[in-house]
């Protein structure tokens, strides 16, 4: 399937997509600096030599799913979480809920100060009007809202869900019903989840809804190719050329953009 033919592209060219549902950490905040920042620091500290871009993805994907958890339950299920960060294989479990915690604790100061990502900034502000916009996090609201604030774009939302809201985390496409539930009728087929996470592209194929991976966050191409999104993009600013329909037939921007039929 070519961009020119795929079905995704011209609901949002002709105005047929009602509403977009943004993951919020890694797709809207630039998450990067903090978290590279957090894990770096910690490993220094404790002198632990790794793969720094693996290790990133690693305790990036644990992240989505951990800071919507409360500490009593992160330690809990520590175990089973934390034996799938390979640079902590051979330390014991006790030292590694240390270090995985010490890297949460610093990544949620870091993360406050996170700033939007310049393109998804643009993208919010160019489009408030033509489409309606939602928030589905793991993030909890109260740290979601202050960065909507900041950037005065919260009224730009209809509506913004962290953990403490939605029925059920991604991956589970009940994630996402609290955003259907708020129309008194609608069409899956009117709606996008764009996401930088594979959790945000089963949720979103799962539920029924067109799926837009973003590859800005802590997940690279290949893993968010394998969770099947309608789209693979590396920048909003891709979206916004697709879009506006500009330098794509014969833009190097073509070979990044890639589409599962």
């Amino acid at each position: 399937m070519t961009l020119e033919n795929n079905q995704l592209i011209k609901q949002l060219q002709n105005g047929n997509i009602r509403g977009i549902i943004f993951d919020f950490d890694g797709t809207i905040l630039d998450i990067r600096e903090s978290l590279r920042n957090s894990v770096e620091e910690v490993y220094q500290e404790k002198k632990i030599i790794a793969d720094t871009d693996i290790t990133i993805q690693e305790i990036g994907a644990l992240m989505e799913t951990i800071q919507s958890y409360p500490l009593p339950k992160i330690l809990l299920e520590s175990y089973e979480m934390f034996k799938y960060i390979s640079s902590l294989q051979n330390i014991t479990y006790l030292k590694k809920l240390r270090i995985a915690i010490k890297i949460f604790s610093k990544y949620l100061t870091y993360a406050k100060d996170a700033p939007f990502y310049p393109d998804a900034y643009e993208f919010i502000k160019k489009y408030k009007k033509n489409f309606d916009f939602f928030i589905v996090s793991h993030n909890q609201t109260k740290n979601i809202l202050p960065h909507l604030e900041e950037q005065r774009v919260k009224s730009f939302f209809k509506g913004i869900y962290g953990a403490d809201l939605i029925p059920a985390l991604k991956p589970d496409p009940n994630s996402l019903s609290i955003v259907f539930k708020s129309y008194k009728s609608c069409k899956l087929s009117e709606f996008v989840m764009i996401g930088d996470m594979p959790s945000d592209i089963i949720a979103g194929n799962e539920a029924g809804v067109w799926t837009i991976a973003i590859a800005s966050g802590v997940s690279n191409r290949e893993i968010l190719f394998e969770a099947k999104p309608s789209l693979l993009i590396d920048s909003f600013q891709e979206l916004i050329n697709l879009i506006e329909n500009k330098n794509i037939t014969n833009s190097k921007n073509q070979k990044s953009i890639k589409i599962n039929p």
